[in-house]
């Protein structure tokens, strides 16, 4: 026959058991989430860099091909900001 006691004792076991299983279950959904943020965070620098990467590679391209109009258009943009100041 079980006391009072170990009825109390089994009670604050279960709620314990429960509770357990409750923050492993946040902790997992939490490890989740983080992974996915994170992935997203990397594919965005990723894409990102290629971006860049493509506009460098272009902007190489027209300073080659036309390298006086590249000037013309560099000194122009000088003289505007220092217009501005």
């Amino acid at each position: 026959m079980a006391t009072d006691t170990d009825k109390v004792k089994e009670v604050i076991d279960e709620g314990a058991d429960m509770a357990e299983e409750a923050v492993d279950e946040a902790a997992s959904k939490a490890r989740y989430a983080t992974r996915r943020a994170r992935d997203a965070a990397q594919d965005a620098v990723d894409s990102g860099s290629d971006i860049v990467e493509g506009a460098i590679l272009c902007a190489k391209d027209m300073v080659r091909a036309r390298p006086i109009t590249t000037l013309a258009v560099v000194a122009a943009v000088a003289y505007l900001c220092g217009r501005l100041k």
